[in-house]
């Protein structure tokens, strides 16, 4: 159930790396789920909207048992010393001793093999049999945490029965030739080394036995009772439990040289059950906050045949909460899902990242809400996987129930009616963003020394809401926006009419609402109708704009500009390969002339309380004024993106 795939071809990386190359010279579905019937037992699914396209076949090669280490063998901290590939053949064992790495300096690539038995005899075997030119691949050891794959350029033995080694880094082509592997696993909890964050939380492990399809019946538990402080003085209680099911994907297809594979694949998934509860006094200055709970991370070995892979797969686990008002949140919900990224190799085509949503359920159990604001409170799930932590995926997932209260209200799965003094609307979401981990030399396919982000997945569905008594204030509308997989139109008009940007992706906010934000590196955007409601005019008239033609002034230098007319507000935006539109809806009332010009493409320039909260988490965020609209965006390829046009600046325009 794959929901976004972004592609690095071979051409693209070209490209980039001769860009580098001259610049060094010169100096990351469609959510589904019905507003319920009954709030106290809200459950709502996320489905993927479209199947992940088949990866294209490689050529056959030969299939090799593929299996998962146990956590703890005695045999797990000796290094296999190997005769490099040949041809179709994997790399083949020497006669070398049971040997260990003893000492590891990855920069300088010099390593010490000791004895890995104590009972091992002192020969000059060890000397005879390691000599250069063959493959030392090693296990987590003290010495190499992480594992270790190189290739030996020189031996100088000791007199203490110890051979030192000069090394340079060898790839997986070399140790697994033209094999076959593929492998999805469950990693048990035994595996796991785990580093509580705060006081107040205890970490289980549930050793559960491991079927011979992979799947863990244990998992990974953690439960809080704490209470954290926030900025400005304020505090949070956390409780509650959580169980995880983290699992690796690793697979391999072998060319017939040894330059690169046919095929590879390195990613993850991680299931999670949780019970959690959040109170706490938020103000707008609160801001989002993240709080480490736990971090957890495992090295498990994948044994492909008899030669051993090392994958290391690591997370951290937090609690998110923000708000962008002031509001008493006293929370209680339910997360059940799994979800996953990983990236795939396929000689030609080059890289493509892949997010996985699965399902996802957020069932609010208990809340009792005080205020004026947006709250949020999710979960988090920081992780990474890596081969001998040097390539893979790293990502960030995070299931939240979002809030939007102006007034009080009181709901309790013990009472079926809700106590409702104003408005509430609660809403269900998901957010996974990433990148692929661009150190790919490991695995013969060198592209370059940073992480390429991907287009990051979000979606946030309507659960309930509630509107009784005298509001104090008219309710305040966020809407988030994501255009990276498919058309997101918010507004019911343009719903019912042709598809005003053909063959493009594109976003339009909710009717009377106007476009306030947008992401650079993502397709993500804000809409609100914060200061001025139902702005969009009785008639619906609107044009769409790529190329500038309402353009009267330079406002960013060196980019191409969409720009709405006079008498019109951005209301939606489109993306067209290296092209932009946006959406001009006519303006109700006269609008303002007075505009600024506001960049985002080194980071986020928002207002110091920016309502709507954190709509592009890990992507640099533009932000009107809420007594401003957007009037045009200026756009451009960024180098790591030349398939794809981001936006780099707004001009943002006075209402009145």
């Amino acid at each position: 159930m794959t929901v976004r795939k972004l592609t690095l071809s071979a051409a693209a990386t070209t490209t980039v790396l001769l860009l580098c190359g001259s610049i060094l010279g010169a100096t990351s579905a469609t959510a589904a789920g019905a507003a319920p019937t009954a709030p106290t037992t809200t459950t709502t699914t996320i489905a993927p909207a479209t199947a992940r396209a088949d990866i294209p076949d490689a050529p056959s090669v030969p299939g090799v048992p593929t299996t998962l280490a146990p956590p703890a063998t005695g045999t797990t901290s000796e290094a296999t010393v190997v005769r490099p590939a040949q041809g179709s053949a994997p790399a083949t064992a020497t006669e070398a001793p049971a040997l260990a790495l003893s000492s590891y300096d990855p920069k300088a690539g010099t390593a010490v093999l000791a004895p890995a038995r104590a009972d091992t005899e002192k020969t000059e075997s060890a000397e005879a049999a390691v000599q250069p030119g063959q493959l030392i691949d090693s296990p987590p050891t003290p010495a190499a945490p992480h594992g270790a794959l190189v290739a030996v350029t020189g031996v100088q033995p000791a007199a203490d029965g110890t051979v030192a080694v000069t090394t340079r880094p060898a790839t997986l082509p070399e140790l697994l030739g033209a094999t076959s592997a593929d492998l999805h696993s469950a990693i048990s909890p035994a595996a796991f080394e785990v580093k509580p964050w705060i006081s107040g939380l205890q970490v289980t492990t549930d050793l559960g036995p491991t079927s011979g399809s992979g799947s863990v019946s244990g998992g990974l538990g953690l439960s809080a009772d704490a209470t954290v402080p926030l900025p400005g003085g304020s505090s949070a209680k956390l409780s509650g439990s959580v169980e995880l099911h983290p699992a690796v994907d690793f697979s391999y297809r072998g060319g017939l040289g040894l330059i690169d594979p046919q095929q590879a694949r390195i990613g993850f998934t991680l299931g999670a059950h949780a019970d959690w509860h959040v109170s706490a006094a938020l103000t707008g200055s609160t801001g989002p906050v993240r709080i480490a709970l736990a971090s957890y991370n495992a090295s498990p070995v994948v044994m492909v045949g008899v030669l051993p892979v090392v994958i290391n797969l690591a997370f951290t686990l937090y609690a998110d909460i923000s708000a962008d008002g002031t509001v008493t949140l006293d929370a209680e919900q339910a997360y059940d899902g799994t979800w996953g990224v990983h990236s795939d190799y396929v000689k030609g085509p080059g890289w493509t990242t892949t997010t996985d949503p699965g399902t996802s359920t957020v069932s609010p159990l208990r809340l009792d809400l005080r205020g004026s604001a947006t709250a949020k409170a999710g979960l988090l799930a920081e992780a990474s996987v890596a081969l001998y932590d040097t390539v893979g995926v790293k990502a960030s997932i995070e299931p939240y129930l979002r809030v939007a209260v102006n007034g009080s209200v009181v709901l309790d799965a013990a009472h079926p009616e809700p106590e409702v003094n104003g408005t509430i609307a609660l809403y269900g979401g998901l957010d996974i963003n990433g990148a692929l981990m661009a150190r790919l030399v490991i695995l013969g396919t060198p592209v370059l020394e940073q992480d390429l982000p991907f287009l990051a997945f979000h979606r946030e569905w309507p659960i309930t809401s509630w509107s009784t008594g005298q509001s104090p204030v008219p309710m305040v509308n966020w809407t988030t926006l994501s255009a990276s997989l498919i058309d997101d139109n918010q507004s019911a008009y343009l719903r019912t009419r042709p598809d005003w940007d053909p063959s493009a992706l594109k976003a339009s906010c909710p009717d009377g609402s106007r476009l306030l934000g947008l992401a650079h590196g993502s397709d993500n955007g804000l809409c609100s109708d914060v200061t001025r409601a139902n702005l969009w005019d009785a008639n619906h008239g609107y044009v769409v704009d790529h190329g500038g033609t309402y353009v009267n002034t330079d406002w960013a230098p060196g980019y191409a500009k969409a720009q709405c007319p006079a008498g019109s507000f951005v209301s939606g935006y489109s993306r067209n390969g290296r092209t932009l539109g946006v959406l001009c809806a006519e303006s109700a009332t006269p609008l303002g002339t007075a505009s600024r010009t506001l960049w985002f493409d080194s980071g986020d320039n928002r207002p110091a309380v920016a309502g709507g909260g954190d709509f592009a988490y890990g992507f640099g965020k533009g932000q009107c004024a809420d007594d401003e609209f957007v009037a045009g965006v200026a756009y451009g390829q960024p180098w790591w993106q030349l398939w794809a046009a981001r936006p780099y600046a707004l001009l943002c325009q006075k209402l009145a």
